[in-house]
């Protein structure tokens, strides 16, 4: 409890410090490119072993992307299909998501077979899209990486920057899930609760104030909730010894963020708790949409720090949310401002 007041306590001090953000950019409406999802099949496409989704602007102007790695929900077992509405509103804001489903779901928890999609998509990626007919402006950024997970892909994820950080400038993790299964039954973990990662990199942790609910009623301990409070979001955040992020939506769902078939879908099966009716899942998405996108800009420096109020200020915020900010445990002189690279070693980071 004290770090989380001492973590709220640092964000409001910031926020004192940040400039009026330019009316120009606003992470939570559409951006100014349209935008085009494609699905690549291993069987057929050159040199690939994962089937791919992609997003990316759609444009004839030139713009240079950053990429988006993700891994989708069940550890990179959830297809492209269900995030397209989210995907397409932050790749409008001239970011490419490729997202690569899991072969192997247990063998590649440990997260380097990105490595072999990374290959492909730098040697392959804007040629595939071009013949898919994409806007000609359309630049790749193949040293401007974020790694991106959802539930137990968030673990896929971290589980990639602790063997090396490439060309990773930062890590966004919604509804993180630590483990295989939120039973706990297979103890397959990349954190180790009260150690700091080996590998110290900007993040922003975007929690649901729901992920704790259990989804089925009356279920009792028979069934967990989809993101256990030990297993989950701050488990995430408090193993980062770089400067992070922590947003917490509070009304919504594990499974709010997807399409609407399939969050309606989690709502029929209570799967997973979700927001009531009175909660536009829109709004929600927005939300998102809007955190990826500042988190983004702000740290590859195409937005200057005033950026920062978007993910500081909750009264700027499509949703209602808790926030909360912890500045760097490796270099005290980093301020908030200063954009950092990843760095990695053997050993965790100690807690100094």
């Amino acid at each position: 409890m004290r770090l989380a007041a001492l973590s709220i306590l640092s964000t409001v001090c910031i926020l004192h410090t940040v400039p009026g953000t330019s009316a120009q950019f606003n992470p939570f409406q559409n951006g100014p490119y349209k935008t085009m999802h494609k699905n690549f099949l291993p069987w057929i496409t050159s040199g690939l072993n994962h089937y791919v989704d992609v997003w990316a602007p759609d444009t004839a102007e030139p713009v240079e992307t950053p990429i988006i790695y993700f891994a989708g929900g069940l550890g990179g077992l959830m297809p492209g299909e269900l995030y397209m509405n989210l995907f397409a509103k932050v790749a409008s804001h001239g970011i490419t998501i490729v997202q690569p489903m899991m072969n192997d779901p247990i063998g590649n928890y440990e997260g380097v077979w990105m490595d072999d999609v990374m290959e492909w998509g730098e040697t392959h990626l804007a040629k595939e899209l071009a013949n898919a007919g994409i806007g000609s402006g359309l630049i790749l950024d193949h040293h401007s990486l974020f790694l991106m997970g959802h539930s137990a892909g968030g673990h896929v994820a971290v589980e990639y920057l602790k063997h090396h950080c490439g060309y990773a400038k930062g890590t966004i993790l919604m509804s993180p899930v630590d483990g295989f299964d939120p039973f706990g039954l297979i103890p397959i973990y990349a954190i180790t609760p009260g150690e700091y990662l080996n590998v110290a990199i900007p993040s922003l942790v975007l929690a649901a104030g729901l992920d704790n609910v259990k989804g089925i009623d009356g279920a009792g301990a028979i069934v967990p909730a989809c993101a256990p409070n030990d297993m989950s979001n701050q488990r995430f955040y408090d193993a980062m010894p770089e400067k992070s992020w922590f947003v917490n939506a509070t009304y919504y769902g594990h499974g709010d963020n997807l399409d609407d078939f399939y969050a309606d879908s989690i709502e029929f099966t209570h799967f997973c708790a979700v927001a009531d009716k009175s909660r536009d899942r829109e709004d929600y998405r927005r939300h998102i949409s809007g955190m990826i996108t500042s988190f983004i800009k702000f740290t590859l420096g195409q937005e200057d720090c005033s950026v920062l109020e978007y993910l500081q200020d909750p009264s700027l915020m499509p949703v209602d949310a808790t926030v909360m900010y912890k500045p760097s445990a490796i270099d005290s002189s980093e301020d908030v401002c200063q954009q950092c690279d990843c760095k990695w070693q053997a050993d965790p980071y100690p807690h100094l």
